[in-house]
C-alpha cells in the first residue's frame, strides 16, 4: 500500500500538462461562435466543451503580459464586449510577444470555463495553456 501511494506522488509530482500544439482538438470555433454558444445556455455549453482541447480563431483585441512575462491573447471582435481570454502555455511565450493587437489568429488549448457578466460588460470564455496554431499578420 505505501509503494502505491509513493508511485502516485512521485507521478503526481513530475507529471507535466498537456502540450495542446500537438493535439488534436475536440472542437474547432471561431472566437464569435464559441463565445455565443456560451451565451446562449453557459451550462450546456459548460457541459459539451469545459476540459476539452478547443481550437479558436479570431482577431487578437488585446495581448496581457502580467509581471511574470505570462501572456494571455484576447479574442474577439470590435463590436462586442465579450472575448475569448487565451491564457498561453509558457512554452510558447516567445511565439505570443510576437503576436500583434488586430492580426489574425488561431489558438488551441484546454477550455476551463466561462465568467458570465451579470452587469453587461462582456462576459469571457476561458481557454489555457494555449499554443498558437497559424497566425496571419
Amino acid at each position: 500500500m505505501a509503494a502505491g501511494a509513493i508511485w502516485y506522488g512521485y507521478s503526481e509530482y513530475t507529471r507535466s500538462n498537456k502540450n495542446y500544439q500537438h493535439v488534436t482538438p475536440d472542437f474547432t470555433f471561431s472566437a464569435a461562435d464559441l463565445i455565443r454558444e456560451y451565451e446562449t445556455d453557459d451550462s450546456v455549453a459548460g457541459l459539451k466543451y469545459n476540459g476539452k482541447a478547443v481550437e479558436v480563431s479570431g482577431n487578437i483585441k488585446n495581448i496581457d503580459k502580467d509581471e511574470k512575462g505570462f501572456y494571455t491573447i484576447i479574442l474577439g471582435g470590435n463590436a462586442g464586449l465579450s472575448s475569448v481570454r487565451c491564457a498561453m502555455d509558457t512554452l510558447y511565450k516567445e511565439d505570443a510577444a510576437d503576436l500583434r493587437v488586430g492580426s489574425s489568429v488561431t489558438l488551441r488549448g484546454a477550455c476551463t470555463g466561462f465568467y458570465k457578466d451579470e452587469m453587461g460588460l462582456g462576459s469571457d470564455v476561458i481557454l489555457n495553456l494555449c499554443a498558437i496554431v497559424s497566425k496571419k499578420k
